[in-house]
């Protein structure tokens, strides 16, 4: 409905308003609900053992990427064929001995992909050519190629190398140019989490992510009050008297919502332009501190702390403008989409960016047009749906919506601290998330507690002390120094003769043995020395095994040598020897494994 500001056109709007408000706030009350009870389950899932996948079947490094390679005079091209399910790191390619490499050529273009202890790097899925130009080398030359992947259901490849046998070349150029950082990445590999399903190579499940997310921002609260307007500028045309039928209620809702994916889809696409250009600078610490930064600002731009507004005379002119438009022909309606969508940007400023910052990422123009026109649809669904029911769907707007704000003021904290927790000691780090954890839930609390009653109170404050308690219980250990004193103590070994003295030792006072097989670069490792070694029940289980772990994070000699005497495909690994020094291959465990499954795995084998 659209009032002119008079005493009687608003007594109207506020009778209207009065027969909505019991209906609205029922709905009002199933919104607060679910908002509460949305955190609760986001706090449940985040364990570990949600990602966990130790019974995965995993390829052998060579079968995982398939190599070939060809040589044309000087120019050697490298050729990975990468196995769906696998990927490798470009920041883990090498080539040696450096003096046979005159120069390498730029590598292509690859995806985007954030680590949770590592940080970001770029990775190839599917295929990946490497084309060298090499210096003068004898036919018969080898030329060592290294690299490194990891499989997405949770084992990360140790460095593996290939032999390139070369023919004679002539080597125009100085030899010896080529440099390991032309081309690697300053922060290494691999991830899981909610913000990994936003990938390019996920086309379709990344825009389904950004159609809810859409459907999300259309209910912020400056964006749906606009609704009665922009219904009645649609339905309140000239038709002679009649009512407006559903099917052209949904051709001129969905004209009104393509101009404004237009807006947002051309946005998407000069922000991919730009990521094209400017990816590489992207992984720098320092930029994902700014990153966070603005997810901060964001955030207190949606608990109201701060306002981001459009300045106001280039508001008023586009408002101006959008109100001459006529309604009802479709070329107008469309150019009211673009227009309202650009009125309307202040609202979606935080969400928004958000989605910008991922396809400035993501460096593909058809990707970053595509999700952006699916984040549009989907702030137009509402909008449609109205359009269809000539206006009836309307719910009535108020304090409800305001907690559509603090929630996605929460979930962009919770982004700023993801960006950068992996820059942070992990006790500051645990500072921060109970910090998170503790004011939004009291923030939270506080806006319910304006809305619901006594009972709906009480409900509230049980469901959010919870949430509360449990995300301050999972990072109390990282805070409160438990956790460094819960690390799991090992003895070290170097080499395969350090391992077998150690055996060797275990046997005599008839105990088994452990084995961990770690190293930097391996994020399951790391998981496992933090979710699971440090885990108390783990640790008075192990008490009657010898614990051993090899830091195989080089490639050296004693490394090869070790991984390849027990066919070690990639890490995390952790082999099992019997009292008689054996090893037990049916229980070997690959990949990451919760404490409680792990813990059961231990019983068994000492039921052996």
């Amino acid at each position: 409905m659209i009032y002119n500001g008079s005493p009687r056109s608003r007594h109207e709007h506020e009778v209207t308003n009065t027969v909505r408000t019991r209906s609205s706030k029922r709905f009002s009350r199933w919104f607060n609900w679910i908002g509460v009870l949305f955190l609760v389950w986001g706090v449940a899932q985040a364990q570990p053992s949600f990602f966990s996948n130790a019974e995965g079947e995993f390829l052998p490094v060579h079968q995982a990427f398939p190599f070939s390679y060809s040589q044309d005079g000087d120019r050697l091209y490298l050729n990975f064929e990468i196995t769906e399910g696998y990927y490798l790191y470009q920041h883990r390619f090498g080539l040696t001995p450096e003096t046979l490499v005159n120069e390498l050529h730029p590598l292509p273009e690859g995806i985007a992909h954030n680590d949770e202890f590592f940080g970001d790097s770029i990775i190839y899925r599917d295929f990946v050519t490497l084309t060298v130009d090499l210096a003068q080398a004898q036919t018969g030359d080898v030329l060592t190629v290294r690299f490194q992947g990891c499989a997405d259901a949770g084992l990360c490849y140790a460095p593996a190398t290939v032999d390139v046998f070369l023919d004679g070349t002539t080597g125009a150029g100085p030899s010896g140019s080529y440099q390991l950082e032309d081309f690697s990445s300053t922060s290494p590999a691999p991830a899981t989490g909610v913000f990994s399903l936003l990938q390019p190579d996920r086309i379709w499940l990344t825009a389904g992510i950004f159609l809810l997310l859409g459907l999300g921002l259309a209910f912020t609260p400056c964006v749906f009050p606009m609704y009665p307007i922009i219904s009645g500028i649609i339905i309140n045309q000239q038709q002679g008297g009649r009512s407006l039928s559903v099917r052209r209620g949904f051709w001129l809702s969905f004209v009104y919502v393509q101009g404004m994916a237009i807006t947002y889809t051309l946005l998407g696409i000069l922000v991919a332009l730009a990521g094209m250009q400017y990816q590489a600078y992207l992984q720098h610490p320092v930029l994902l501190g700014v990153l966070a930064a603005l997810f901060v600002v964001f955030a207190l731009a949606m608990f109201g702390a701060i306002r981001m507004d459009m300045p106001s005379g280039l508001k008023q002119k586009l408002t101006e403008l959008s109100s001459k438009q006529k309604g009802g022909v479709y070329p107008s309606v469309f150019m009211m989409g673009v227009l309202s969508g650009l009125i309307a940007s202040p609202c979606t400023t935080a969400p928004l960016s958000g989605a910008l910052l991922f396809i400035a990422q993501s460096g593909d123009v058809f990707v970053g047009g595509f999700v952006l026109y699916a984040l549009s649809l989907g702030m137009g669904i509402p909008l449609i749906l109205i359009g269809m029911s000539g206006g009836k769907l309307l719910p009535k707007s108020g304090q409800w919506m305001n907690t559509v704000k603090i929630l996605f003021g929460i979930l962009m904290l919770a982004v700023a601290i993801f960006l950068v927790e992996r820059l942070l000691h992990y006790s500051i780090a645990g500072w921060v998330w109970i910090a998170f954890f503790v004011g939004s839930a009291a923030l939270l609390l506080r806006e319910l507690w304006k809305q619901l009653g006594t009972t709906g109170r009480a409900i509230s404050l049980i469901l959010l002390l919870g949430y509360a308690g449990a995300g301050v219980k999972w990072q109390l250990p990282y805070v409160d120094g438990s956790f460094a004193e819960r690390k799991l103590q090992f003895t070290m070994v170097s080499d395969l003769s350090g391992l077998q003295e150690q055996i060797a030792k275990a046997n005599t006072q008839g105990q088994w043995v452990m084995l961990d097989l770690y190293a930097d670069w391996c994020v399951a490792c790391l998981e496992l020395e933090r979710y699971t070694f440090a885990d108390p029940e783990v640790q008075s289980t192990l008490n009657d095994f010898h614990v051993l772990q090899a830091d195989v994070t080089s490639i050296s000699a004693n490394n090869t040598a070790l991984l390849s005497e027990y066919q070690v495909l990639g890490l995390p690994t952790v082999l099992f020897f019997n009292r008689d020094g054996e090893e037990m291959t049916e229980w070997r465990v690959t990949g990451f494994i919760d404490a409680e499954q792990f813990n059961n795995h231990l019983r068994r084998i000492m039921q052996q």
